[in-house]
């Protein structure tokens, strides 16, 4: 036999033994994880993807997954073998731009709508970019019939490659929230004349709801719910409140979670925890009147990004909490709230990796992309 043909059949063998399926170890997931309130085993649950943006789980549990590189996969509820979806649409990939969060309709069983953000570019001038949100039917791993709900007017447009949000949330009376961030421009937060640094509210179709607080403001951006918010790469529901929770990066500190309310400052750059990358002052205040607290805020930043209140009953004592991710400590936390106020905060888990979205799975798992080699990993109870 040909001694090249040996040596390939030698190193796929090799790669063959040394890849990773679902459940399997990946190193640090070979003993039991202790908290204050569970124990669980770190899982493997499927990997090779380059930068896993956001996730949602859909009615059959299948999972999909956007990448940040512009490709949005389908992974089958047991995580042995994932599919391309066609029908996305063309991202500016580069900087912190790309595909970025994927969420399905309340009501996928009935019509199969997903909705995707993305930075979207211009077609005469592919250097500048703006936040956009795409609306499109799922059948057999296609979008069709797509439509593009929001989109900035031209002029926002910009050759920043900073600060796009951006994600997505249903609130329980299908209303969609979708944050943008201030795009490296930080005075256009407190405009309402601008969508940047904003957490923006449309109904399902991409129409402007009646009662949204600007509706009737002149020069006023519609869409917009609240205004202030720098950069905000978490949202979330609490089920139990129909509260909106926002997770927001700071500068070099001051990273937040703002309970989200129709048209009120939260205060971006007028207040903040943080300050410049360069160490200099951005406002001597923390506190104004008339602008919003977080409730809780992260100095150093912990680069917070995507959020998940756990809505499952496997593991039992942590039902109702809200998980938040890090990109820069490459952490999983555990925020305990009542009424309004953080009353616990737990570190989790330490991954080793860049922390980018957090999810609960319809088994009670908790499922966590991170980068760096980019996968999706997933936290079992053990129960004694």
């Amino acid at each position: 036999m040909n001694s090249n043909l040996i040596l390939i059949q030698i190193l796929l063998i090799f790669l063959f033994s040394c890849s990773t399926k679902a459940g399997e170890s990946y190193g640090w997931d070979t003993s039991v994880e202790k908290t204050d309130k569970e124990s669980f085993v770190v899982e493997n649950f499927i990997d090779g993807f380059e930068i896993p943006w956001g996730m949602c789980f859909l009615p059959n549990e299948d999972l999909l997954v956007s990448d940040r590189n512009g490709t949005l996969w389908q992974i089958k509820r047991d995580g042995r073998s994932k599919k391309k979806i066609t029908g996305v649409p063309k991202v500016k990939y580069k900087g912190q731009g790309g595909l970025l969060d994927v969420q399905i309709h309340p009501n996928f069983v009935d019509n199969n709508l997903v909705y995707i953000c993305f930075s979207d570019f211009l077609p005469k001038d592919k250097n500048k970019s703006f936040t956009s949100i795409l609306r499109a039917e799922l059948k057999n791993n296609k979008l069709l019939n797509t439509q593009t709900i929001y989109k900035a007017d031209d002029k926002f447009y910009t050759k920043s490659n900073v600060h796009y949000g951006s994600r997505l949330a249903f609130d329980n009376n299908n209303y969609l929230y979708f944050s943008i961030g201030d795009r490296g421009n930080r005075n256009q937060a407190q405009l309402l004349t601008t969508p940047n640094g904003k957490i923006h509210r449309l109904n399902d179709d991409g129409s402007i709801p009646e009662d949204n607080p600007f509706v009737n403001e002149p020069g006023a951006q519609k869409s917009i719910w609240t205004y202030g918010n720098r950069n905000p790469q978490g949202l979330a529901i609490d089920k139990k409140t129909s509260s909106v929770f926002s997770a927001e990066h700071g500068p070099r500190g001051g990273d937040e979670l703002n309970i989200i309310e129709k048209g009120k400052n939260y205060g971006w750059p007028e207040i903040t925890y943080g300050i410049n990358y360069i160490g200099t002052k951005i406002t001597k205040y923390t506190h104004k009147e008339g602008m919003e607290q977080p409730i809780t805020h992260w100095t150093p930043s912990i680069a917070v990004c995507g959020i998940d209140f756990y809505d499952n009953n496997i593991f039992t004592n942590w039902e109702n909490n809200l998980f938040v991710t890090s990109l820069k400590f490459e952490n999983l936390y555990r925020l305990e709230i009542e009424s309004g106020k953080v009353i616990e905060q737990e570190l989790i888990f330490s991954t080793g990796s860049r922390v980018r979205d957090v999810e609960t799975g319809p088994d009670g798992f908790i499922y966590v992309a991170i980068e760096g080699p980019g996968r999706i990993i997933r936290l079992r109870p053990i129960k004694n």
